[in-house]
């Protein structure tokens, strides 16, 4: 922890006992505000990663947060498990797609893609959680060498057995989504994710999550990215995707995402620009 880290949460600990709104107000605002607040003026400062790495710190901004808000919170509860929802893989549920998807598709068994499926730029793809009747697509259709999974849960078997069948080249790199108030997708991992995606010996690949929305979202705007999109295109296409649960976390991510390590890396290894 450095010296500015220290700061903002000894100035926490005094607001706590004696000025909760004063915190409350503090977590409702962007870093440069809370800076300002706190009186600090050496940079952009992650108070949300100070609370949640000091012990006890996190659970006395959340009683603070009960008292004064307590409707806001048992709301934002359920909505963050409502994400949650999004984000974790259910064997359950997909089973039962599968089953649904099997019955209406008949015999076009070589062109069922699987949810929000997509071509991004090149041979790059994006989706949601392949199920077994989007197998012959990928495979035959689109031909994939790769898949990129980004969650951090066990790869279903029938999935890897499939992938061993058709010689595809899995990819994991678990990550969590962005999630208020404490959860963001660490930079460094979406940068090894880069490097993967738009390597062109992966191509072509998959990327995809389990919805293919939040996670695979911020992937794809940061793809856009380096490919000099403005960040209304990038905005527009993520919201498209995510629609009806974007996330402004997530939009926030992908503008503050610093490229210039993988830029480097993609200039070395001439990946750059990105062929349609």
């Amino acid at each position: 922890m450095n010296d500015d880290d220290i700061s903002v949460e000894s100035r926490l600990q005094e607001l706590g006992p004696s000025d909760s709104i004063n915190v409350v107000q503090l977590l409702k605002q962007e870093d440069q505000e809370i800076e300002a607040k706190l009186g600090l003026d050496s940079g952009i400062l992650d108070v949300h990663r100070t609370i949640k790495e000091h012990p006890g710190l996190e659970k006395r901004v959340g009683a603070i947060l009960d008292k004064f808000y307590p409707r806001e919170r048992s709301q934002s509860h359920t909505e963050r498990y409502e994400e949650d929802i999004d984000d974790i893989y259910d064997v359950e549920e997909h089973r039962e797609k599968s089953d649904v998807t099997k019955k209406d598709m008949g015999s076009a068994k070589d062109v069922v893609p699987p949810e929000n499926f997509s071509h991004i730029v090149g041979e790059i793809y994006r989706s949601s959680f392949p199920r077994p009747e989007n197998f012959p697509f990928l495979q035959n259709s689109i031909k994939l060498k790769s898949i990129m999974v980004l969650f951090p849960e066990e790869y279903p078997q029938e999935n890897l057995d499939f992938m061993s069948k058709a010689g595809i080249k899995l990819f994991q790199i678990g990550m969590s989504g962005n999630k208020e108030p404490f959860v963001n997708i660490p930079s460094d991992l979406l940068t090894s994710a880069l490097e993967v995606a738009i390597n062109p010996e992966n191509h072509p690949i998959l990327i995809h999550c389990n919805r293919g929305k939040h996670r695979t979202g911020c992937l794809v705007g940061c793809i856009r990215r380096l490919q000099n999109w403005s960040l209304t295109m990038i905005f527009d296409e993520y919201r498209r995707f995510a629609f009806p649960k974007a996330r402004a976390l997530d939009q926030q991510f992908i503008e503050m995402y610093d490229e210039d390590k993988i830029k480097q890396i993609a200039k070395e290894k001439n990946w750059l620009p990105i062929k349609w």
